[in-house]
């Protein structure tokens, strides 16, 4: 095995064990919901205010992450974020202290992905970058949908408290474990541009726009479906007949099954990128989850083989466009604002995190989950559009 590829696995495995204070809350959410009789309006707010806390978080480390090395962006981010959910397991009892230490491990996180990315980008060439940042891509996802499955497992012996802890003290072990690894310095680092106006231009061009608008419409169906998935299919198992212990470890550890599906999936999206095309594959995808998104709600009363199936293509179909949304920004970005491109796009693409868990919990309490999962779909409707124009726009300049 090359550096290259020591670093990469050493990252993702970084990556996955940082991930798992990111629906941590989702996976206890159901428990904490009636022990605090908190209401799904309520839980919404509380995740988006995670997101909140990521995209400020972003922006901050954007503007630093091409002069500095983003290496220990990443040991501080899964620091800060392993130990704000050690405070929530041992301290909350309610809504607003909830709420403060969300949005503090959303500040944590915002110190792995995007920093990740920027050194993925200097270390692979263009034509094997697809594959790896699929690969990246996966352990987040695998990562992400790990806590429900340590919650599905263990949450009847060790409660909600024991959960939170156990998870956020694998994020604060990724901290020690990054600074293990060895990152060569940069290219952009050695002679970084100070960000002036023109310089901002340079990541706000009409390509750009194109791909993050996508990319935000991506991010909206993806962050809510994995925020509410859990809590949706413990449900489903109520609806089916099963008491509420057994609901609940079964429904996360369907939903963890259904979120890790997508560590496979990225891997594969960037692959059939590299090879057929990324807005082809991206377009696929895209239809396919917004489908599932549109019917997924209405089949609580389904038997389990056709919501398995149903689940099945839409956990991988859901996020395997996610790596084409970062290569293609690394295509129609110069290399000297790379660190800012990938940080625009973030900033872009988790602003609208921050609502649609929010809105799903509205639509939720108003509605239903039919209702909230086909208007998180309709919306997403945006980004195959977006596709289809940059594609119009690419080849008119070729």
């Amino acid at each position: 095995m090359n550096n290259q590829s020591k670093i990469l696995w050493g990252m993702s495995i970084v990556q996955f064990l940082a991930m798992q204070m990111w629906f941590n809350f989702s996976a206890v959410m159901p428990v904490i919901e009636e022990e605090w009789r908190l209401n799904s309006s309520q839980s919404g707010i509380i995740i988006a205010f995670f997101h909140i806390g990521y995209v400020g978080a972003i922006i901050f480390y954007s503007l630093l992450i091409d002069k500095y090395n983003p290496k220990y962006f990443i040991v501080i981010g899964a620091l800060i974020a392993g130990l704000s959910g050690v405070a929530f397991a041992m301290f909350a009892e309610g809504f607003w202290l909830t709420l403060l230490l969300r949005i503090i491990s959303g500040i944590g996180i915002a110190g792995i992905y995007v920093p990740g990315l920027r050194i993925l980008t200097d270390l692979f060439p263009l034509q094997k970058r697809g594959a790896a940042v699929g690969i990246y891509v996966g352990s987040l996802v695998i990562g992400s949908g790990f806590s429900l499955l340590v919650s599905g497992l263990l949450m009847e012996y060790i409660g909600w408290q024991g959960v939170i802890f156990i998870t956020s003290c694998l994020s604060i072990i990724a901290s020690i474990l990054m600074m293990a690894i060895k990152i060569p310095i940069l290219k952009s680092n050695e002679n970084s541009l100070k960000i002036q106006w023109n310089v901002i231009k340079r990541v706000l061009k009409k390509k750009n726009l194109l791909v993050n608008t996508g990319y935000a419409g991506h991010t909206w169906e993806l962050y809510a479906m994995w925020a509410w998935i859990g809590p949706f299919l413990v449900y489903y198992y109520g609806v089916q007949g099963l008491e509420q212990t057994e609901a609940i470890r079964y429904g996360n550890i369907t939903g963890a099954i259904v979120i890790m599906i997508g560590g496979i999936a990225t891997y594969v999206g960037g692959k059939l990128a590299d090879q057929f095309g990324h807005i082809k594959v991206a377009n696929i995808f895209l239809f396919i989850s917004i489908s599932c998104s549109i019917m997924i709600g209405w089949l609580d009363s389904f038997p389990l083989i056709v919501m398995f199936i149903v689940l099945f293509i839409y956990g991988f179909s859901i996020v395997a466009d996610s790596p084409i949304y970062n290569v293609a920004i690394t295509n129609v970005s110069d290399p000297e604002v790379m660190g800012l491109a990938l940080g625009v796009q973030s900033v872009i693409g988790f602003s609208v995190t921050i609502f649609s868990p929010m809105i799903f919990g509205f639509l939720l309490e108003s509605f239903s989950w039919g209702i909230a999962f086909m208007v998180i779909g309709l919306v997403t409707i945006i980004s195959p559009i977006c596709m289809l124009v940059l594609k119009k726009e690419q080849a008119s300049s070729s």
